[in-house]
């Protein structure tokens, strides 16, 4: 099955980041099998795997636990690519944040990112959807805090938040994330999100002149066409999968409705794959809870709901038969099974 990726340019910044806290990047790099020169490559792509990996050996490299939030503080508007560029340019910051949400996809894959606003609260939200991928702090607080930044550096001091969110437990000082977004910062949440009051996104950006932005969309517009035609039947079932919410999780039949073809069709390019629905449905569920057992506080008939079950003696059993354990021997033990 195809990895999904991620353009190296944002681990050109992440690279930039420990050479200014005086540490070497190049021994990381190595590790990967990359060097300082591929990651100028505006083309360039790495395994989201990867990268998460970095991420965090860059905050012990750095013995630093809060090494992704500050990396995102000092995101630049190139730390994105054309997607900065976008952003920074855009006619409104609701348009900045509408044509990031559109084009996300064409600097990284399984990634769930969404805008909204309502009764006066402006939303982003940000969630790998991949949950074979499990090491994913440094991320969150990474692309919540290099958004974070987008935004102030879009609107200028003015700009605040009212909370920020977070799926992993406080492996820190929470005064620390209050101080650092000036806010009540949440963890253990159902995703990765920061909320503020909806009359910024009326403000204009007076860093980059406007008639940039159709440029730039128009450039991102053709690489998601180009992704489209690249793209290969088993993958577009997963995406449809994997951006559906875990309790609710699409039947065989809506994915095929989503799709345009038939359940019958779609069982065939599934058998052609080797592989199942029910199987991908159940392994996408037992990751989601391996790693909410590993890395949140919540208790077993909580992780039981957000991951689809109705109650927690047929969760305990699935996952029983999955991993061999119970959920409560599996968080002792540190997660530390194969494949996890």
């Amino acid at each position: 099955m195809l990895k999904p990726t991620i353009s190296v340019l944002v681990l050109r910044h992440v690279a930039n980041c420990l050479d200014l806290v005086g540490c070497d990047p190049e021994p990381l790099l190595a590790g990967f099998h990359l060097r300082r020169n591929d990651l100028d490559n505006a083309k360039g792509v790495m395994p989201l795997e990867d990268f998460l990996a970095f991420l965090e050996l860059a905050a012990v490299k750095a013995a630093n636990p809060y090494f992704g939030l500050q990396a995102g503080r000092l995101g630049a508007l190139n730390s994105l690519g054309a997607l900065g560029f976008l952003f920074l340019s855009a006619p409104s910051l609701r348009a900045a944040f509408t044509g990031f949400d559109s084009y996300l996809a064409t600097i990284q894959e399984a990634v769930r990112n969404r805008f909204s606003a309502q009764d006066g609260i402006a939303t982003f939200e940000y969630m790998i959807t991949d949950q074979t991928l499990q090491d994913r702090r440094q991320d969150a607080e990474f692309s919540i805090a290099l958004m974070h930044n987008m935004c102030r550096n879009y609107i200028g001091g003015a700009f605040e938040l009212i909370e920020v969110r977070f799926e992993h437990a406080c492996e820190g000082d929470e005064r620390v994330y209050r101080e650092f977004f000036r806010c009540d910062v949440f963890f253990d949440q159902d995703t990765n999100s920061f909320s503020f009051e909806d009359q910024f996104l009326d403000y204009k950006s007076p860093v980059i002149d406007p008639e940039l932005y159709p440029i730039v969309e128009e450039h991102l517009r053709r690489r998601v066409a180009d992704s489209a035609r690249r793209a290969r039947s088993h993958k577009d079932i997963i995406r449809v999968l994997e951006t559906s919410p875990l309790d609710r999780t699409p039947t065989l039949e809506e994915v095929a409705a989503d799709m345009g073809v038939s359940v019958a069709t779609l069982n065939r390019r599934l058998r052609a794959e080797g592989m199942r629905w029910r199987d991908l449905v159940n392994d996408r569920r037992m990751h989601a809870a391996a790693r909410l057992l590993r890395q949140s506080q919540r208790d077993v008939a909580e992780i039981a709901l957000s991951v689809g079950f109705a109650e927690s003696a047929s969760f305990v059993r699935r996952f029983g038969r999955h991993f061999g354990t119970t959920p409560q021997r599996f968080r002792r033990a540190g997660g530390d099974k194969p494949g996890i």
